[in-house]
């Protein structure tokens, strides 16, 4: 297995040495170094060392050589150039060497749900997950030793269990939500523009991840959005029944765009959309369906907003 190449890995690391990086420069460049955990789940502990020490060498030589600078002195200058250089190239490998040699003895274990029904996951900490089609949960190896910390893309629901100085950390690109002990749903798809936390039970906090939008504590019965284009955190009443109906194998589209309603229930039956007539599709709208056929329920969400449908080769085309 050849190790993965990062065409934008050289340009970045030159930007650090020169620290000109800028913060979300710095968020992908960790992103990247925690992506070292990421391998094949057949592959076995050993090989997947290997392959990550592998990538690491490749990543650091291919560094940018230092572009040296002489003044009236040049050997003098030179050698305290070089100095700098050393200790700087030396400072850099030694902290993200220092960083990853934990990491490298402890991998990410990831599950996406690719089906049509609720997938459970249990944590080493006894928490339960519940992933909605097509999320993706993240955690390390080390997940509950010396914190709980997880990444979910797509929609989950969360049974929590308390433990006493080890709060619970959920990431999403939008959010990151600190809990201690409670049941929540949370809505964190890729493709949407907004990210939400609807509350159960119990107490959790909720904080944008690249906003200076002030932190929301919410409370049983409460729902917090996060619209990414306006970086606004917003929190608001909720039926609690609705919110995670879909475990049961119901459809709950609740104050999303009618494109977004569309494209959650054709992925979640493994249809693409292709959008013939754009008119009216980012209107809000809410709508719930017991477990019904997949037809029937495109046909309900389309009559809301006056559009018609055909399907062809797994392709759901809305005019």
């Amino acid at each position: 297995m050849a190790p993965k190449n990062y065409p934008r890995a050289q340009a970045l690391l030159k930007k650090f040495y020169e620290g000109k990086c800028t913060p979300e420069e710095l968020a992908l460049l960790d992103s990247w170094y925690d992506g070292l955990g990421d391998m094949p789940e057949d592959i076995l502990p050993a090989d997947a060392s290997h392959y990550q020490q592998q990538f690491l060498e490749n990543f650091r030589n291919n560094l940018p050589s230092a572009r040296i600078v002489w003044w009236k002195r040049p050997v003098v200058r030179w050698t305290a150039a070089a100095s700098i250089l050393l200790m700087a190239g030396a400072g850099y490998l030694w902290r993200k060497t220092a960083r990853h040699t934990s990491q490298l003895a402890c991998h990410y274990n990831m599950v996406t749900n690719k089906t049509n029904v609720a997938k459970l996951v249990v944590l080493p900490d006894s928490s339960h997950i519940w992933l909605n089609t097509a999320a993706t949960l993240r955690w390390r190896s080390d997940f509950n030793q010396e914190n709980r910390s997880v990444q979910l893309t797509g929609e989950g629901f969360f049974d929590v269990q308390g433990q006493t100085g080890k709060p619970f950390v959920i990431h999403t690109r939008d959010l990151a939500i600190q809990v201690l002990g409670t049941q929540f749903n949370v809505e964190a798809y890729a493709a949407e523009g907004i990210s939400r936390v609807s509350l159960v039970k119990g107490k959790v906090k909720v904080q944008a991840s690249k906003s200076d939008a002030t932190a929301a504590v919410l409370k049983p019965g409460t729902t917090a959005t996060y619209f990414n284009e306006d970086k606004v955190l917003g929190v608001a009443s909720t039926l609690v029944t609705d919110v995670a109906a879909w475990r049961n194998g119901a459809f709950n589209a609740i104050d999303l765009p009618f494109k977004d309603a569309v494209t959650r229930l054709c992925a979640d039956y493994g249809y693409s959309v292709k959008w013939e007539n754009t008119q009216g599709i980012d209107k809000y709208i809410s709508a719930s369906f017991k477990k019904e056929s997949f037809g029937k329920m495109l046909n309900n969400l389309c009559y809301i907003s006056r559009k018609q449908y055909r399907i062809s080769n797994r392709q759901v085309t809305i005019f």
